[in-house]
């Protein structure tokens, strides 16, 4: 068992800064062409899948982790919405090449081999299509203590600050950078009412949640001031000669 295995449990649907209100207020603030075909990369338990359906886009969505697919399904079922959800890897997605206008993703990025993930983006993204990704940040000192920790327990596999990670995009190929929000603290964990959540309520019967959830609260003290979160915006290349 995980820190991914916990939130499915919980039926944890938007486990970032801020919560699926921060979600909301990002989606807002795009401006995303209408009928647009919109790829979520590590979609959880399905919420801002069937949020974007319900706008009216086109919507395919991916993750990891089957027990998350599987109440993301259930919730698409109760909200009456279509979208197409698919068990798959961030670094091997697939989908076509050039086949979506936007990728979307929370919190994802920073779990995955960051090289293969970001092309993969570029990859399957149209000429000139969205990228929008909100992930930590690294805002103060990192050791090799503090990565190992956040990695064993979390998953975490790269740590850098904004400014890397713009450079990483550029070398990636993609353009027009730019860091449309940025914390050097996690803030708030949104703790948002979801009237479809699914939680396994025997979970707090099981000692291992327990721990795992001790040991969360204590990470979060000792290392949460160092990290904070960025959104990132950036364009896919449109031909070879493209920056």
């Amino acid at each position: 068992m995980d820190y991914h295995d916990l939130l499915a449990r919980l039926g944890e649907g938007s486990a970032h800064p801020g919560g699926f209100s921060a979600t909301l207020q990002l989606l807002d603030s795009l401006s995303l062409p209408a009928g647009a075909h919109i790829l979520e990369v590590g979609c959880g338990t399905g919420r801002t899948a069937c949020h974007l359906a319900h706008l009216g886009y086109r919507v395919t969505a991916i993750d990891l982790h089957r027990h998350m697919l599987d109440k993301a399904v259930r919730r698409a079922r109760k909200e009456r919405v279509d979208v197409r959800f698919i068990q798959a890897d961030a670094a091997a997605l697939p989908l076509p090449d050039h086949q979506v206008d936007v990728v979307f993703i929370e919190s994802v990025t920073i779990f995955t081999p960051w090289r293969k993930t970001i092309a993969e983006y570029a990859r399957v993204l149209k000429p000139g299509g969205l990228l929008v990704d909100r992930e930590m940040v690294l805002s103060g000192r990192k050791t090799e203590l503090m990565s190992r920790r956040l990695r064993q327990f979390y998953g975490i596999r790269t740590l850098a600050t904004a400014g890397a990670w713009k450079k990483r995009l550029r070398g990636c190929g993609f353009s027009r950078v730019q860091v449309k929000e940025h914390s050097r603290t996690m803030g708030k964990w949104g703790v948002d009412h979801d009237p479809l959540r699914e939680m396994d309520m025997n979970w707090l019967e099981d000692k291992r949640m327990q721990r795992m959830s001790r040991t969360n609260d204590r990470l979060l003290l000792k290392y949460g001031k160092r990290l904070g979160y960025a959104v990132f915006t950036a364009r896919a290349p449109v031909g070879s000669g493209s920056e």
